[in-house]
Formats: C-alpha cells, sequence, structure tokens
C-alpha cells in the first residue's frame, strides 16, 4: 500500500471533495492577542498552524474480476437478421454497416447478447485520494471529516473499474476487430461501437474481491512539503459520525506518536457573522497540479474569507457558511479565528448547476460538534508542550527577538526532532542575528 501511494504522490493525488498527554487544555492555550509588529494575521496563523495540519490519504486495494465475454445463440440471430435487413435494403448492404448495426444493437443490451465464458481476467489495483487532517493531542489523535475516511460502495466500486476497466476493454476491443478484420474494415464509428459494447459489458459483470481500505498519514519532509521519498504511516480509525449532511467528523490515532504539534480548540461562540475566518489545508488543485514540482505542491495553504451566515442541513447538523475560498483536499482541515483558535473544520463546498463546486461557498462543521465527538470517544483537546514552546518562539521571532526565538526554537527541535519547519526559523534567526536586526533585551 505504501508503495501504492508513493507512486500516486509523484503522479499527483486524486482528491475527494472525515491516554492524553499532560498540557493545557486547547481552548485555553492561545493568548488571544494581535500579532506583534506589523505581522499579518495570515502569517502567524500559517505559521502556528502549518506544523500540525497534516495531508492524510484513503486508498482502497482490491482484485477486479472482470470474465470474457462470448456471444450467445442471440447475437448470431442478431447478424442474421443484419442480413435480412441489408436484403430488404432496410440497412446498407456491406458487410461494415451490417456488423455497425449489430454492434449498436448488441450494446444496447449486451446481456441478451453476451454471455460471460467463465475466462476470468484479474487485476490487483488501487484508487484513493487526499483530505486534510489536524493533530488535537501530541500523542496522535487527529481530526478530520467523516467522507475523508470512506467512500460509499458505489464510489469505491466505480473508482476501481476507472482504474481497471480502460486496459481490460483495449484488449477486447482488439481481439475482436482481429477477429473481423477480414469481413469488415475497422473505420473510427466501428472502433466506437465495439468499445461501447465490450465497455457496458464489463462494467456490469464486473466483480470485486479482496477490497481493503487503508487510511495513512504523508509526513512532511524537513523544511516542509514532501515528494515521493516521504514517509507514509498507518492511521486507525477510532470514531466516525455520517458523511455530510450529517455530522461529517472522524477521530484518527498514530501509533508511538509524542510531542506532535497541535492547534487549540476554540468555541462556537469566538465568531460571529461577518468575522474573517482562516482555512488551512491542502487545495487538490495544487496537489494534483503538473505545473509545480511535488515538493512545493504539498505545503498546506491558507485562505480566508468571510462568516457569511448559520445554516441548518435537512439532517439537523449546524453548519457555517463562509465566503472562502477551498477546493477537493481541504476538506477536514481546521478553519480558525483570528485569534488562531480552530472554530471548526472544513467539509464541502456549493455544488454548482453544471457539475463542480463554487469556489467560494464553503460549508464548515462548527467547533462545538467536533467537541461534542471528541467527548463521546474520550478524548480531551490539550496543546502539546511542542506546540507551546514553538508558539512563544514565534511571539519573540515575530517581535525580531532572534537571540531570545533560538534556543525556543532549538528546545522544539529536542522536543519534536521531524518538526519540518523548525529548522527554517533556526537558520533565519541565525542571518538575522548575524546582520544585526536582533531586538531582544540583553
Amino acid at each position: 500500500m505504501a508503495n501504492s501511494l508513493r507512486r500516486r504522490l509523484a503522479a499527483g493525488l486524486a482528491v475527494t471533495g472525515v491516554v492524553i498527554s499532560p498540557g493545557l487544555v486547547a481552548g485555553e492555550a492561545l493568548a488571544a492577542q494581535a500579532p506583534p509588529g506589523d505581522v499579518a494575521v495570515g502569517t502567524r496563523l500559517a505559521a502556528e498552524s502549518d506544523p500540525a495540519v497534516q495531508l492524510i490519504a484513503l486508498d482502497y486495494t482490491a482484485t477486479v474480476v472482470v470474465p470474457q465475454a462470448g456471444p450467445r445463440k442471440t447475437f448470431a440471430a442478431l447478424r442474421a437478421q443484419a442480413g435480412r435487413h441489408a436484403k430488404a435494403k432496410r440497412i446498407p448492404g456491406d458487410q461494415q454497416s451490417q456488423l455497425k448495426w449489430v454492434l449498436r444493437k448488441a450494446a444496447a443490451d449486451v446481456d441478451r447478447y453476451l454471455r460471460p465464458t467463465g475466462d476470468d481476467r484479474r487485476v490487483r489495483t488501487s484508487f484513493g485520494g487526499a483530505c486534510t487532517g489536524w493533530w488535537i493531542t501530541s500523542d496522535g489523535y487527529m481530526v478530520t471529516g467523516s467522507h475523508c475516511v470512506g467512500s460509499p460502495k458505489a464510489q469505491i466500486r466505480a473508482g476501481l473499474a476507472g482504474k481497471t476497466l480502460p486496459k481490460i476493454g483495449d484488449g477486447d476491443v482488439r481481439t475482436f476487430l482481429k477477429e473481423i478484420s477480414q469481413v469488415a474494415q475497422a473505420d473510427d464509428e466501428l472502433v466506437r461501437l465495439t468499445r461501447s459494447m465490450f465497455d457496458r459489458f464489463n462494467a456490469k459483470n464486473m466483480r470485486v474481491t479482496g477490497l481493503k481500505r487503508y487510511i495513512s498519514l504523508v509526513s512532511p519532509l524537513p523544511g516542509g512539503g514532501m515528494d515521493k521519498t516521504a514517509k507514509i504511516r498507518p492511521l486507525r480509525l477510532v470514531a466516525r459520525g455520517r458523511d455530510y449532511p450529517g455530522e461529517d467528523f472522524a477521530l484518527l490515532k498514530l501509533a508511538g506518536a509524542r510531542n506532535l504539534p497541535t492547534v487549540p480548540l476554540g468555541r462556537d461562540t469566538d465568531v460571529r457573522v461577518g468575522d474573517t475566518l482562516y482555512i488551512n489545508g491542502f487545495p487538490g488543485l495544487i496537489t494534483t497540479s503538473t505545473v509545480f514540482d511535488l515538493r512545493s505542491r504539498l505545503y498546506p495553504a491558507l485562505t480566508e474569507g468571510a462568516y457569511n451566515a448559520n445554516r441548518t442541513t435537512v439532517w439537523n447538523v449546524p453548519y457555517i457558511q463562509a465566503q472562502a475560498p477551498s477546493y477537493p483536499g481541504n476538506s477536514g482541515g481546521p478553519v480558525f479565528s483570528r485569534e488562531g483558535k480552530v472554530i471548526g473544520m472544513l467539509i464541502a463546498g456549493s455544488p454548482e448547476p453544471g457539475g463542480g463546486v463554487t469556489e467560494n461557498h464553503s460549508f464548515i462543521l462548527p467547533v462545538g460538534v467536533v467537541r461534542k465527538r471528541l467527548a463521546a470517544a474520550g478524548v480531551t483537546a490539550r496543546q502539546s508542550p511542542t506546540s507551546r514552546v514553538y508558539d512563544s518562539a514565534l511571539d519573540d521571532f515575530f517581535a525580531h527577538r532572534y537571540r531570545a526565538a533560538l534556543p525556543k526554537f532549538r528546545k522544539v527541535r529536542a522536543l519534536y526532532p521531524a518538526h519540518p519547519y523548525v529548522a527554517g526559523y533556526i537558520a533565519d534567526s541565525r542571518k538575522a542575528i548575524a546582520a544585526g536586526k536582533d531586538r531582544s533585551k540583553h
């Protein structure tokens, strides 16, 4: 599974649109203060939250079984009927036109004219997508969306079919066209009709066996970003709600984790209509792009927009409507107030009538629902020692107190050696000190 995921990382991830360590309670951990100096709110929020915002992958593997198609007696009868129609001049008399008429009829009702021969083709394949998750405890509890950790059966089947059936269909078409090459020349229409017949047969008769689901963490590299060498680690599903329009929430656990960076939970009352909200996560338009190199497109991205309205779904679940840009892949990502507290989780956008998703209509599951779900699972969100020291170091760094920030950043590195960004802040602090830019009190 890890090798499959690495291949998908290299090629571009698909998108899909869910014991407590000691520490401070997350909702009370971060002081509600404006960033020091001239640092923008978004700059500070990105710096604080990026280490805890993670790319997660949902993978399905299975064996797709597709029987070979063979003609029924009705297929021979159909060819004979085509000959009679040609003789009566109801269709053109050449063999190519007669065969096209037969293929149109057969494609419209493949079960009537074709049968499985028992000669099965078996292909082991996989498909999946990527979402966003975020650490809420230092020992590896993560929150994301329910739809990020499981897909409906029809979607799984369609995904596996999309990875497998085109290649099988190519072989069927080649074999059929070779068999009829002495009686009919294969023009574009004949190829298309042959493809249609076999595609419909294969899709109807496809079976899926040995289906397995994997939920994985794609760990960022030192300095941030990822590539095909990124470490892939399994995540365990602890609890799950119902997909949107339900309580689209999932709780995951990484085994053996300690001192992970976290983000703090706020309260529903922290924000109201008109406030600016900030979404952090991995937008699929970038993670699947071929314009940017793999490492740079796998950094989290921060977007912002207005809190527009409170909504309630048909399943009686509250959601926040926001005018903050979000995309498939952002799903499951944390949404922040300007004070840096999580006030909800990005779940969905608004579908457009012609397909796609309206860019600036985001729907956010309120943090109150997240808190309720965590309580039901017996998990309390807490700020990690790593983030407590890191946030203090950022206070100094953004206030140009580089000498004060440097030992704190080093402590962060000691607490959590895999921290993706602290090495960059250490290097930048050293450069600023060397350049005489330090404003620390001596």
